[in-house]
């Protein structure tokens, strides 16, 4: 039987099983708010996965905007600069915030890393989530338009109106996963494979010359259940759903997922987007912002970009997928229909 690593709301590396299979360096630590699992092969050493997660680290300490976590980052100051003056960061968050604008004028919207003052509100992820009124969250959406963020030169980032606001969890994992694939590779690694909390990255092949396989989790079922297998190398998969993070009232689900339209967790009967992409801050921004446009507008983005394959499932069942994902994916769920 080969072995499958999971993803989802969880991932699971696939261990090695037969006596010649080589021993993988591994490394892991909670940052980003999830578990970061590292698994390379030689030449990959114990220090170079301590660099790695140290990277991480740094990118976390910089583009957080969680103020439980930080009394301060980059992303934090910039948001509480006067919106006039604005903030000077490093290079590393104005490339995160310029591809994060990008996706922001390709989605017309939908992905807005101006959501800050939503996500602030909501405080979802938190301890303390709250379901706001709909007079703050009105008040809120009129601070969140991606057009009111400008960029100067020397990495200087202002805004049109006071109490704007950038965040980028939606997009900072992937970079942190590209950077961390940056680092293997210029140390020769050759085969690894990164779990980001849900966010895949498969580098190379495995030792044995196979494709990675990467287990795509039912998003009603329990976490070992799978909705179906990627095939993948040199890839990166991410997936978004509802169920990743939310919080309970009154016996309705509130879920991060916040549409920049309304201000409120989108509703559009989607339960799950995967992306498969080379780079994977792409496969993250586009699997939130997939998630926000909805299947018809979504699979219309992803069949657009060169290099993307998408993955769609909705509360029917009912599997969506882009052209050229079929070489790649084996749909399991005798329950699921494949919609192409």
């Amino acid at each position: 039987m080969r072995a499958i690593s999971l993803f989802g709301t969880v991932v699971a590396f696939a261990s090695a099983t037969a006596a010649c299979t080589p021993t993988p360096v591994t490394g892991d630590a909670l940052l980003l708010g999830t578990v970061v699992r590292i698994q390379a092969y030689r030449p990959a050493t114990d220090a170079l996965i301590d660099d790695a997660l140290t990277r991480v680290a740094e990118i976390e300490a910089t583009m957080s905007t969680s103020e439980e976590d930080y009394d301060t980052t980059e992303l934090l100051e910039l948001n509480r600069a006067p919106a006039a003056s604005g903030y000077t960061v490093s290079p590393d968050t104005i490339l995160v915030i310029e591809r994060a604008l990008y996706f922001a004028e390709l989605s017309d919207g939908a992905f807005d890393p101006s959501i800050w003052p939503l996500v602030r509100l909501w405080n979802i992820g938190s301890e303390h989530p709250v379901v706001p009124t709909r007079q703050a969250v009105e008040a809120a959406r009129e601070l969140v338009d991606f057009r009111d963020v400008h960029i100067g030169p020397g990495g200087s980032v202002r805004f049109a109106r006071q109490g704007m606001g950038i965040d980028v969890g939606a997009i900072a994992k992937g970079y942190a996963a590209d950077e961390v694939i940056a680092m293997l590779r210029g140390a020769g690694v050759r085969s690894a494979m990164l779990d980001f909390g849900g966010n895949i990255y498969a580098l190379g092949r495995k030792p044995d010359g196979s494709a990675w396989r990467v287990g795509v989790q039912r998003p009603d079922a329990a976490r070992s259940e799978l909705l179906g297998v990627l095939e993948v190398a040199d890839r990166s998969v991410v997936t978004s759903g509802p169920y990743e993070r939310f919080f309970l009232d009154g016996g309705v689900r509130y879920h991060h997922l916040i549409d920049p339209a309304t201000g409120f967790p989108a509703e559009n009967g989607i339960e799950q987007v995967t992306i498969v992409s080379e780079r994977s801050i792409d496969a993250d921004a586009l699997s939130t912002a997939v998630y926000i446009m909805g299947p018809t507008r979504g699979l219309a983005l992803i069949e657009s970009l060169p290099e993307v394959e998408g993955i769609i499932v909705n509360a029917e069942r009912e599997v969506y997928t882009t052209a050229g994902i079929a070489p790649m994916f084996e749909l399991l769920d005798t329950g699921a229909t494949l919609r192409e």
